[in-house]
């Protein structure tokens, strides 16, 4: 247990998070770049129900994690939902603590949940195998960009099957594609 799963509780967001959200996500990367992408999901089709999770402490947000759903597209065309982790965004203050790790495990949960077979995501290398990513191209998922193979990562989850091969189309609000 992280010295943050005493203290942070870990929900799915809540109307009025909004600004909470986006104040995590400006902090934690220097502009509003990443809470407009959570604006733009949310409500959307692309938004898996669940997926938007908060983490409060004192009933403040001092984290944020967004798993959405994207598109695997194989090289005849035929597309899979999958799901893409991103943005995860810490208060700079409260980082190192634990909050982003109990946010990976409920996103990981929700992805369980809903079926799908696959999370990608871009990141750092020596922070996610933690949960079991490992580098996607060596699976035979494609990222939409030249990303390097050490930042662009999958999960296989129980749906996986070995024939699941294509590139990720990631949801409009992303600028990837």
């Amino acid at each position: 247990m992280t010295d943050a799963s005493l203290r942070v509780q870990i929900r799915p967001e809540q109307p009025g998070d909004g600004d909470g959200i986006r104040a995590v996500h400006d902090a934690a990367f220097g502009g509003p770049l990443e809470g407009r992408i959570v604006d733009d999901l949310r409500g959307s089709e692309w938004l898996i129900p669940g997926g938007s999770q908060v983490a409060l402490d004192d009933g403040q947000i001092v984290g944020h994690l967004l798993l959405s759903r994207a598109m695997l597209v194989d090289r005849h065309g035929r597309a899979e939902p999958i799901g893409v982790i991103g943005p995860v965004g810490v208060l700079p203050q409260r980082q190192g603590r634990g909050i982003g790790a109990e946010l990976m495990r409920a996103a990981i949960e929700v992805a369980g949940r809903h079926g799908l077979p696959l999370v990608a995501l871009l990141g750092h290398a020596d922070y996610y195998p933690r949960f079991g990513f490992e580098p996607a191209r060596a699976i035979g998922v494609e990222p939409p960009r030249s990303w390097p193979d050490e930042a662009w990562l999958a999960l296989r989850l129980p749906g996986w099957t070995a024939g699941l091969r294509g590139t990720v189309h990631y949801p409009p609000a992303f600028p990837v594609e």
